[in-house]
């Protein structure tokens, strides 16, 4: 299946930074993984990641490191 792609022939956006955060709203926990975000929005984990990283410059993620190479995301909520 070919990604569509808007009138510059970009890609569309296919996960939005609402659809991330609506996978926080819908946990059962505030704290998540990429993979576990790719996983809910059936994404690659490196979509989620770029949005989740997106997030956490917005200021509406928090993002804590627990381990050498592992992440966790936080969601506070308002």
């Amino acid at each position: 299946m070919e990604r569509e792609r808007d009138e510059g022939g970009q890609y569309v956006q296919q996960v939005t930074l609402e659809d991330v955060l609506g996978v926080f709203e819908k946990a059962n926990v505030p704290v998540l993984t990429a993979s576990e975000v790719g996983e809910m929005l059936d994404c690659s984990r490196p979509s989620a990641y770029n949005k989740l990283e997106e997030l956490v410059d917005r200021g509406e993620l928090h993002k804590k490191k627990v381990g050498a190479r592992a992440a966790v995301y936080i969601w506070l909520e308002e």
